[in-house]
Formats: C-alpha cells, structure tokens, sequence
C-alpha cells in the first residue's frame, strides 16, 4: 500500500475542507499530496545555510517543508505571496501542515491577474532534524508497514502485557540488539552555535530563493509561539547588507506568540557578559547543548523519545486507527501526578492515542494531562470514557499540580481525576472528535487530524546523506530524508538565545565571537497580523510605528483604522475555543457551517488568507523542483 493510501486510511472519512480531485499536473507527485488536500504538494527541502562555526559542512544546512499548489506540477507559478513559517518551542513543520494548506487552498479561490491566487508556505524546520537517522522510516514507508522501522529503531523491544482480555503488549522502549544509537553530547558540541543568528542565516537562506521585482513585496513572515518571538526579532535585525530584516518583509504574522517590542529597553553590561559566560559554558561542553529528558518536557523530549514518536507516526499512517494502541502514554522516568494510574491502565485505540496524547483535557474535568502540555496543547474532542458503575467516586488524590501559561478560569480545575479502578480492562476505548460535524464542538481540532500531521512525510526530497565523523561516534552516514515530526536533538543554545534576544527592544553585542544587533524601534511600516489566545493587558499594539496591525482574540477583533480600511473583519470573530496548539492546527472542514473561529471553521485560515493577499504587491518567481534537485526517495 502507498504513503497516501495508508495515511488516508489511518485517518479515515476526515470530512476536509478540500474535497478535490487530484489536478492531472499532480498525478506524478501523488506520493507527496497533503492528506484530505489533494491540491497541496509538500516537499522537504534543504538548501546551504548559515555557516555556524565548527558544525561539519554537510550539517550546515536551512531545512524547510515547502507547501504549494499542486495543480502547477513541476513548474510553480508564480506565487502572489509566500509565508514564511517559524514553529514553536519543541515544534517541527508538521504543527503547520494543515493551515499552510488551509492558506493555499482557500487562496486558489481567489481570482487574482485572471487566474488563482498563489500562496507558498515554506516551513522552517529545526536543524536538530537534520541529526535525525531516519533511515529506518524511509525502508518502512517504501515497505508501507512498521516493521522495518521497529526493527531499526527497537530491536527486540522491552514490552509489559496490559490487563484485559486479548490485550497486545505495550512497548516501553529499545532492546539491547537495536540498530540506532543516539549521538552524544561530545558528538554534538557544535550545537553550541546554533543560536539565533544560525536560524536567522537559514531564513535568510530562505528568502534568498525567492526573486522578486524590483518593488515587489510578498514575503510574509509567520511565527507560532516561540517562533512569534523570532519574527520579531528577525524583523528588527540588521543584515549583512546593512539593512534591517523588515525591509524585505511585505508582513509580520504571530500566532499566539508576542507581538513584542521587548519588556526592556536595553541590556546591562552585566545582562550581557551573563549572556556571553552561558555561550562559554555550552562551547566547553560545561552546558548540555541539546535537550533531553531533563528538560521543561520531561522523558518526552530527547532523541529517544523521538524515536518513539516518529515510529508512532508510522502506526498511526499503517494501522486501522480503531486499532489498539501499543504505545503507552505515560513512559519510565516521568513524573508522577494526577492521571498516571487512569492512562496506564486504560486501553486505547490510535485515535484515542493522538487525541490524550496532546489535547489540554482529554477526559473533561479529570486534569489528566501533563501541564506543560495543558498550556502548549490544543483542544481535539474527549476520550470516550465513562466509569465503570459503583467507582465514580474513586477519584485520584495527587494534588493537582501547578499549570504553566495564562490562568484559567475555576471551571478548567479538575473535579475527579480518573483511576484504574474506574477503568473496564477489556474495553478499548476510542475519541469522540472535535472540530467540524464532531461530537465535540468545543474543541477546535480533531485527533484524526493530529494523527496525520504526524504520520505523513513528503516522498519528494532535496535531502541527501550526509556522511561525517563525529567526536564520540566516529564516523557516520546520517540520512534525514524523512521529514520527521518530532525535533530529535533540540538546541539549547537556540532556547536559549530566544529568550535572551526577545528580551530587549535594543541589543548590541559584539564580544567572544558572539554578535547580535537588534533595534525593534524599526519595526514600522509594515502590517502585522496577531492571533492569541487572550489581550495581554489590554489589545494594544506594541509597534509606535506600525499603523496597519490586526488582533483577533478570545473576546473579539480588533483592528487600527488603517487596517480596517483593507480587510474590514467581522469584531464577534474570536478564538473563545483556542489553545494554543490550535492557531497552526485548528480544522477547517466546515466553513459554511460555522463561523470564523467555532468548530470546523479556522479563524485564522479564514481571516489571514484574505489579510495576506490584500497586502501583497506583485509575484514572486520560486525555483522549480528540478533546479533544487528535488527527487522521490520511496
């Protein structure tokens, strides 16, 4: 069976927005066709970028998924704009796969010059990725089945049976005879330059494809969470040119991260050599350079845990997604709270998996979630769970642990955190949706839809081997070829820089070989488009010089005059049903029967589609799959 076919199949009868024929120029890349959206082709792309010092020449590489139309086959036309997309914290292009898809779709539409509107979105993707050994994925998805890959990644993996009548074994993680090894710290030491200045070369990398007239301008920059802090930060940066990264931007675009101007006005020389001393310590290896499972995230960040997930994708693309799950939730060394009994007890079907894994409240009510993953999650449906009878109140005492992010309202406290006792062991039990024609209308996403984001890899790819000879390994071939979606080997230097650098509206520095110019004063004259979960302190606007700035928020709209005077948005559209995963993954499947904002309805492809191309001027010429060396890999 095909990639397209077995993801189609793993997400069943998704009720998308796109119900469309595959375009006849889009017969040859049917393999790399977006699910539910056959006229989007995505293609994971890799081109030379910034030269990060001691990082070997192979690995010095802008990773990106490039979404386009599909209907243009092998000769993009030329796009009216193309966004560029920067993902959260912990985040990979696959968190953006349906709203850059929504933004092409909605824009073919469009008329624009006698023709379709185009809209390009090229992802940016972490060059942790690109340590990734995918090359166990790749032989599954020629195979169209897991083993391959479990074999690769897990060997003969460490397994406990689940009570229950014909339950499968769950499986913890590798054995001893598993062919992949994770790299080392000492492998990886040149991660301590991987900071704000390397992904901002990589951008620049970016946008140095794309070729404009003279006076065009339709480069949108988007960020999402921790990327919000980037766009801004990259818009105030001077380049090599000696100009500031604006003036090459036609819009900022932050979705549930910033805008900000910065909290201060300027960094201390003390703040600064703070800064320059932490550089130090991750180039001397006295500093981890990529994160593991000491981490914010726990056991679920780090290359192994990634391992898990990315071979999870490969289930949820292969396997009936009413299938059980043999995948716990809860792996060794995480920390106990609320909820560990009730989720290593229950069994799950794959859907039922997607959805407790990342939605904010899974059973409602019952604060089972991690509440890191409460705060960076979104809303997808609820788990189809009720008690057995005579245990409904045999509730969880663990004290609920303290949530990150905004506050909540005394509603969202849990009122009987589920146990084991409640649980049937011979029942599997299954979601109930969100999103459009769902069961669930106060979730703005589905699980069916996060289970594709995770489980679809573009076959089309500029990615090659990379063969190199690292300090603790020795030498190795890493093949990256499979756009993943998770981040294997998360730089702490880039972390840690995005707090540092979002921190002021001036820096300058220029000391042990760490340079950073930043003026976010210069950030004017251009539009910028905001969607958030709430008003932070009032809907302000923290650009003096921006006249044209939109917010859509959880109590409405908001808009300057000069903003309204382009795209005039209804002031009742609002994100009342958001969290903050929602604004890159929200379901569009319905749009006619909802509006903006409510289930079914994305308020951010409905809104920033038309925002988009009423501020772009021109088109650009994008380079053609052959000139990048675009090839099929299975």
């Amino acid at each position: 069976m095909g990639l397209k076919t077995a993801v189609c199949a793993a997400v069943g009868a998704l009720a998308f927005t796109s119900a469309l024929a595959v375009p006849a120029a889009a017969q040859g890349l049917k393999s790399s066709l977006v699910p539910g959206y056959p006229d989007v082709v995505g293609e994971y792309m890799q081109l030379p970028g910034a030269q990060a010092p001691g990082t070997p020449a192979g690995l010095n590489t802008a990773t990106f998924l490039r979404l386009r139309a599909s209907a243009d086959g092998e000769r993009p036309k030329p796009a009216h704009a193309v966004v560029v997309g920067l993902p959260g914290f912990s985040s990979t292009p696959p968190h953006w796969l349906f709203l850059g898809s929504q933004l092409i779709s909605r824009a073919r539409a469009q008329r624009c010059d006698g023709g379709p509107c185009r809209i390009e979105v090229w992802v940016l993707q972490r060059r942790g990725a690109n340590l990734a050994d995918t090359t166990g994925l790749i032989t599954a998805r020629k195979a169209g089945r897991v083993k391959p890959a479990m074999d690769y990644y897990f060997g003969t993996p460490e397994t406990v049976a689940w009570a229950g009548r014909g339950a499968p074994a769950r499986i913890l993680g590798p054995g001893p005879d598993a062919k992949w090894k994770p790299l080392t710290p000492g492998d990886l030491s040149f991660m301590a330059d991987w900071g704000f200045e390397t992904y901002a070369g990589d951008v620049d990398a970016m946008i140095g494809q794309i070729r404009q007239a003279s006076g065009n301008r339709n480069i949108f920059l988007a960020g999402h969470s921790q990327g919000g802090g980037f766009v801004a930060n990259y818009a105030a940066r001077m380049k090599a040119d000696g100009r500031r990264g604006v003036a090459d931007l036609a819009g900022l675009i932050f979705l549930d991260g910033g805008p900000s101007a910065g909290q201060a006005a300027a960094a201390t020389d003390g703040e600064l050599q703070a800064y320059v001393n932490r550089v130090a310590a991750l180039r001397a290896g006295r500093a981890k350079v990529y994160t593991d499972a000491s981490g914010m995230l726990g056991p679920i960040a780090g290359p192994a845990s990634a391992v898990s997930q990315s071979v999870t994708g490969l289930y949820y693309a292969f396997e009936d997604p009413k299938a059980e799950a043999i995948f716990p939730l809860r792996v060794a060394g995480m920390a106990a709270g609320p909820g560990d009994d009730f989720l290593k007890s229950a069994r799950m079907t794959w859907r039922a998996r997607a959805g407790t894994s990342f939605d904010t409240d899974p059973v409602p009510g019952g604060g089972v979630q991690m509440p890191v993953l409460r705060f960076l999650g979104q809303g997808m449906g609820v788990l189809d769970f009720k008690p057995q009878p005579g245990t409904e109140a045999m509730c969880d005492k663990t004290p609920e642990p303290a949530m990150l992010g905004p506050p909540r309202p005394a509603s969202a406290k849990p009122t009987c955190t589920p146990t084991g006792a409640m649980v049937d062991p011979d029942r599997v039990y299954d979601w109930v949706e969100g999103g459009g024609n769902g069961g669930s209308p106060a979730d703005a996403g589905k699980a069916s839809l996060w289970m594709a984001s995770q489980a679809w890899a573009p076959a089309r790819t500029t990615v090659r081997p990379v063969s190199v000879t690292l300090k603790d390994t020795g030498a190795v071939t890493l093949d990256a070829g499979s756009m993943v979606a998770a981040n294997w080997y998360a730089s702490e230097r880039w972390d840690y820089d995005a707090g540092f650098v979002g921190r002021y509206r001036t820096l300058k520095l220029d000391r042990e070989g760490v340079r950073l110019d930043i003026d976010k004063t210069a950030i004017a004259n251009v539009p910028v488009y905001v969607a958030r979960q709430s008003p932070q302190g009032g809907m302000t606007n923290p650009f003096p010089g921006v006249t044209d700035f939109t917010e859509i928020n959880k109590t409405g709209t908001w808009q300057t005059p000069a903003a309204k005077a382009i795209t005039p948005f209804d002031p009742a559209i609002n994100t009342a049903i958001y969290f903050h995963t929602d604004y890159v993954s929200a379901d569009d499947s319905t749009p006619g029967k909802a509006k903006p904002g409510e289930a079914g309805h994305s308020a951010v492809a409905a809104t920033l589609t038309d925002w988009i191309l009423k501020r772009s001027r021109g088109s650009a010429v994008t380079p053609t799959p052959k000139s990048l060396g675009v090839r099929a890999i299975f």
